[in-house]
């Protein structure tokens, strides 16, 4: 039996690496297809992967099936979260000697592309392959410092003859994105033939990867087109090329999360959007943004924030402590507001919704906050989805967001898991959503939730605010939960702020990190059995009942008065 599974792996992962691979091994010989295959009942694994074909011979049990994903799952390894993706990666599409009439903005001369070098250059640029970026984004692999990566789409004749000369004289690599359909049309925007990309491709500068079979915006097309799509255009690159295809990025740079999932399917292993944004950034490998050329300032400033301000964020973590429990009023930037500090935080879960202070009481804690956002926010609601994955008391099993366009909604926003000796904030990805990938940085976590925007990072005010809810800029009560000086805290406003402000104003109190928390109508501060802060305007209206709570377990410390800890 042994044995029998031996075998039978080879084969599957001899099918997901491609037509090439099965020429190698000498199962086939240069010249045949995937039907010389299927008369002898082998069918190599994209083929399997799609649902609609069904090998005649081919008798799949439970076994073969894990095997199957296990292999599948080798090939693609998630975003390494340690990786802050110190690079960025440009977009360009079709060169012409010179500008015209004809031309559209995203199109680019050559002597326009050599003065974008050289201004790179300047600055200390250094140029990677993908390759390079990959193992950096799934292994923390180090790059050199101010990394560029150049990607080219659309497979246009104009790169050949302008670009690639330029790029062998300054022994720069790039990549090339093929749409294959389109492979040696003629016209004004001739596209390169079969022979020009084995050329590029034998002679190793340049990374040829899929742009689909006919540049049609996947996020509007049917599932079993958008699976032809991603996987005849990977096997026609594969079969000309004599090699894997690993890379993809999407026409229009747009992918939803069904195409990012049909992506990992059909064998992907990297895929490139058009969101400005760093790699490290991103929310999934199959999701990795670029900058649009005419972009590359904003580019190359996100990434040297010395040059312009803008925190890139990566992994936090931080040793806790347990100390008294208290409670200090503060005015900071003329606003009115609470901060809990101390003590240890539980994140809490209930089967409906309860107020804030039925939770302190449930869970025998001192003082405690309102949660984090849930799916349902009728008022009179008693539904308990929450919004990304949560870790809670009492039953403490990981619920993951089962709804991917929610997932896809949120992913950037914190991620904050937590123990009693530690805790780790860190942008969501897409991997995030199984407790497997939460353990590869934090082994021993005990909570856990998605809280709603980085507001406070290394004890700055995070602007701009990186994929808040749409509400962020409006006044209303607001909370927090976060981090300061080893301990946990928890922050409420006491009129209404923006998310901006509230942020200003926990980063003037020494809070180090600080996440959003479901605010307006769910804003409740509890604080031995006293509501310090509700979600409406006037004094005794409580607020309403919520799913999900933070509290604070540990002694109680006298509360300061409040004209003793005052700032103007």
């Amino acid at each position: 039996m042994r044995q029998f599974l031996v075998q039978l792996g080879v084969l599957v992962l001899l099918g997901g690496m491609g037509w090439s691979a099965w020429q190698w091994f000498g199962f086939l010989r240069p010249g045949q297809d995937f039907r010389a295959l299927q008369s002898a009942g082998i069918v190599p694994l994209p083929i399997l992967l799609e649902r609609t074909i069904r090998p005649p011979k081919a008798r799949w049990d439970a076994a073969t099936q894990r095997l199957k994903a296990q292999l599948l799952e080798a090939a693609y390894r998630p975003l390494d979260p340690r990786a802050a993706g110190e690079a960025i990666v440009l977009n360009y599409h079709d060169v012409f000697p010179k500008r015209s009439a004809q031309n559209v903005w995203w199109d680019i001369t050559p002597q326009e592309f050599e003065a974008q070098l050289a201004w790179l250059k300047s600055r200390g640029a250094r140029f990677i392959s993908l390759d390079e970026l990959r193992r950096h984004l799934t292994q923390n692999t180090p790059l050199p410092k101010n990394a560029v990566a150049l990607t080219f789409d659309d497979n246009h004749q104009g790169f050949y003859d302008h670009i690639y000369p330029i790029l062998k004289r300054e022994k720069i690599p790039a990549a090339m994105f093929v749409h294959t359909d389109f492979v040696g049309r003629k016209g004004p925007r001739a596209r390169m033939d079969w022979a020009t990309l084995r050329t590029l491709d034998r002679e190793g500068l340049v990374t040829i990867g899929s742009h689909t079979v006919s540049h049609r915006d996947l996020t509007q097309l049917p599932l079993a087109e958008q699976r032809r799509e991603l996987l005849e255009s990977k096997w026609a690159l594969e079969r000309e090329l004599g090699r894997p295809v690993s890379y993809i990025a999407y026409p229009e740079g747009k992918a939803d999360a069904v195409t990012l999932k049909l992506a990992r399917e059909a064998g992907y292993t990297m895929g490139f959007t058009i969101d400005w944004r760093l790699p490290g950034d991103s929310p999934d490998m199959l999701a990795v943004g670029r900058y649009v050329h005419t972009q590359m300032p904003r580019a190359w400033y996100t990434l040297n924030p010395q040059d312009r301000p803008q925190a890139r964020t990566g992994i936090v973590e931080r040793r806790l402590k347990e100390a008294p429990v208290r409670l200090e009023y503060r005015r900071d930037l003329g606003v009115r507001w609470a901060l809990v500090r101390g003590g240890r935080a539980e994140s809490r879960l209930s089967s409906y919704r309860e107020s804030v202070r039925d939770f302190v009481e449930q869970a025998g804690a001192v003082a405690g906050i309102n949660g984090t956002f849930f799916a349902d926010p009728y008022l009179k609601a008693q539904d308990n989805t929450m919004v990304g994955p949560v870790v809670a008391a009492p039953r403490r099993y990981f619920i993951p967001e089962r709804n991917p366009y929610v997932l896809y909604r949120i992913v950037e926003r914190p991620l904050v898991a937590w123990n009693r000796e530690r805790i780790v904030f860190v942008p969501l990805k897409f991997d995030m959503n199984r407790p497997d990938s939460i353990r590869r940085f934090m082994p021993d976590f005990t909570d856990l939730f998605v809280g709603g925007v980085w507001m406070v990072r290394g004890g700055k005010a995070v602007w701009p605010l990186k994929n808040p809810p749409s509400d962020h800029w409006e006044p209303r009560p607001r909370v927090f939960f976060g981090y300061a000086q080893g301990e946990p805290v928890l922050g409420a406003s006491l009129q209404p702020v923006s998310t901006a402000l509230l942020a200003r104003m926990a980063a003037a109190a020494g809070v180090e990190e600080a996440v959003l928390l479901d605010s307006g109508y769910s804003t409740s501060l509890v604080y031995q059995g006293r509501l310090i802060a509700v979600g409406r305007r006037w004094e005794g209206v409580p607020s309403r009942p919520v799913p999900h709570a933070i509290v604070l377990h540990g002694a109680l410390e006298q509360a300061q008065d409040p004209a003793a800890t005052r700032r103007n």
